[in-house]
């Protein structure tokens, strides 16, 4: 039989799972009427703490909750080993959730991170809706976003300057002569997206190159988005003679793209990635790209989670930090 969880209790008593979780552990700022009634559906059910009960005891399970947008990136990879390390050198462990960029699936990743009791929670928010985020700003749970950001809400987060980083890959491309230069961008709602986009068209009108419409295409995440954008680019007269991408995998889907059309990379389409993933070395042509310091900013960001969770920090002082990004330098460009 399966253990009943929160999100049961929730269900059957029409309440969300922070309103269930603040009946079972005695928290003020709840009706008692609402209170007795979770308490005797969570006895009904024969509802037990999970595994973590002697923590939540004292309020503490030295749990924490991390959603992440696609587990399978190496770029997610990278910065839960980030998290994990240093997590685990303060006593935590961590239970992780992946969205694949579906916000129903982060709605159901948030419910279940929180019915697990867990001391914080650090997400990648998929962005194309705010509600989880709004819901976790009204919820008694500490939390941090990673990798991405809303401009316009009052949040902690971590993130790297990727204005900067889209501006060194394009100076990087106008010093080597390119004129021509496509962007091949995610999706715009992505926080990182838009500032990307944001570097790369400022760098161009500084040095006062024209940018035409067909040269930028967003929505661009996969290999595969990669491959199917890089037909259209290349295609397009007149052809950019380099592409800036939104990640290592959309670099690598336009390199295919760019070898299957007859083209040599980089002495007729320059490529530069972003991310630096680990096997952005082992490509036929190892690829220019911009490195972000992905277990850098796992750890930063468990850092200011815990210190949240320890009181050192409170949502009136808020930790918004941007680290910085290193363009690496390699053959594709």
């Amino acid at each position: 039989m399966d253990r009943v969880t929160m999100e049961d209790i929730a269900k059957r008593a029409d309440v969300s799972i922070n309103t269930v979780s603040r009946a079972l552990n005695d928290k003020p700022d709840i009706n008692d009427q609402t209170k007795k009634e979770i308490l005797r559906i969570a006895d009904e059910l024969n509802y037990q703490p999970n595994r973590f009960a002697q923590g939540l005891r004292s309020s503490k399970t030295s749990t924490l909750g991390v959603i992440v947008a696609d587990i399978l990136n190496p770029f997610f990879s990278a910065l839960l080993k980030g998290i994990e390390k240093a997590a685990r050198e303060e006593g935590y462990s961590i239970i992780v959730q992946d969205t694949d960029e579906n916000y129903e699936n982060e709605q159901s990743a948030v419910q279940t991170t929180m019915s697990e009791q867990v001391d914080g929670l650090l997400i990648t928010p998929t962005q194309t809706n705010r509600g989880t985020i709004m819901d976790l700003k009204q919820a008694d749970l500490p939390f941090v976003l990673l990798g991405r950001y809303f401009d316009d809400l009052d949040t902690h987060y971590v993130v790297t300057d990727d204005v900067q980083g889209a501006k060194s890959a394009t100076n990087h491309l106008i010093e080597k002569g390119h004129e021509r230069i496509s962007m091949v961008n995610g999706p715009t709602h992505i926080s990182s997206s838009r500032e990307r986009l944001q570097g790369y068209l400022s760098t161009m009108e500084e040095h006062e190159l024209s940018v035409r419409n067909s040269f930028v295409l967003d929505n661009n995440v996969t290999i595969e988005d990669g491959y199917e954008t890089g037909k259209a680019v290349i295609s397009s007269t007149p052809r950019p003679s380099a592409v800036l991408c939104y990640s290592d995998f959309v670099a690598i889907g336009i390199i295919k793209a760019a070898r299957d059309a007859g083209l040599k990379i980089p002495d007729e389409l320059a490529v530069v990635g972003y991310d630096d993933v680990f096997f952005s070395t082992c490509l036929e042509v190892p690829l220019t790209t911009v490195r972000i310091p992905k277990k850098k900013l796992g750890k930063r960001a468990f850092h200011v989670l815990k210190d949240l969770i320890d009181g050192e920090k409170d949502n009136s002082d808020l930790q918004q930090l941007k680290l910085d990004t290193e363009l690496i330098i390699r053959q594709s460009a």
